[in-house]
């Protein structure tokens, strides 16, 4: 039982630490879609599916009127982006309520992604992404899921309506800052889509690996070697 309060204290002190140095700077993000991201993040890096210290949420259970893209370092804590992002018109106009994997759906797809290479499309340079949650997004690459720029995307729009415009299923930024989000994240880095749904679940919400990563990293090489040291020195076998 006390062991098990002690992993469950390293996940918990991490997760608390990380999030209370960018609740500064990202003050709408809610703290458990952060933990659900942090985890799946965490559960990914221990996969060796991520070597990127950045993680990307996009929060569609807030507003599309609201920025609800943070990019975050979480090698050093710091939010690098925090903007508005569109949903896809299938998930509806004013809030996004439906998630779909099913081509032609134009809904947005929940779960977790890696980012993959750029490309120039019918949007200009634009960032594949390859979805890892089963039957929740992993026909992304076939449906033409991208992250591209977008002119119905940016503060500029909402003086005109109260909602950005939609997208067929992209996370589509402003393009005045597609290129910064793009270059920022490109590469496999990890990308979380939340939204409202009772039916999401995915393996990568493991908090028991997710911990078991945190302490496997925590152990340095120069701790190993300070450890097997002490053991030397009291009688043990190097």
């Amino acid at each position: 039982m006390e062991e098990k309060e002690t992993k469950r204290s390293i996940l918990v002190t991490n997760f608390e630490s990380t999030y209370q140095q960018i609740k500064a700077f990202a003050p709408t993000l809610d703290s458990n879609v952060f933990k659900q991201a942090y985890i799946g993040y965490l559960n990914l890096r221990d996969q060796g599916k991520t070597h990127s210290s950045i993680l990307s949420i996009a929060d569609l259970s807030i507003h599309s009127s609201q920025p609800r893209l943070w990019i975050i370092d979480l090698a050093d804590d710091r939010v690098l982006v925090n903007t508005f992002v569109a949903h896809g018109r299938g998930s509806g106009l004013t809030e996004a309520k439906s998630f779909s994997n099913r081509p032609n759906s134009n809904q947005s797809s929940l779960g977790f992604y890696l980012t993959g290479e750029t490309y120039q499309g019918k949007h200009g340079r634009s960032l594949r992404l390859d979805g890892l949650d089963e039957g929740f997004n992993t026909n992304a690459r076939a449906r033409g899921i991208v992250l591209h720029g977008a002119w119905y995307v940016g503060s500029k729009i909402l003086k005109g309506q109260d909602r950005m415009g939609v997208s067929q299923g992209c996370p589509a930024v402003a393009e005045a800052l597609k290129d910064k989000i793009i270059n920022l994240i490109k590469d496999k880095s990890v990308l979380y889509i939340h939204g409202s749904s009772k039916t999401y679940h995915s393996a990568l919400l493991n908090e028991q690996l997710a911990t078991e990563s945190l302490m496997a990293s925590s152990i340095t090489p120069e701790k190993t070697l300070l450890d097997s040291m002490e053991l030397n020195e009291s009688g043990g076998l190097l």
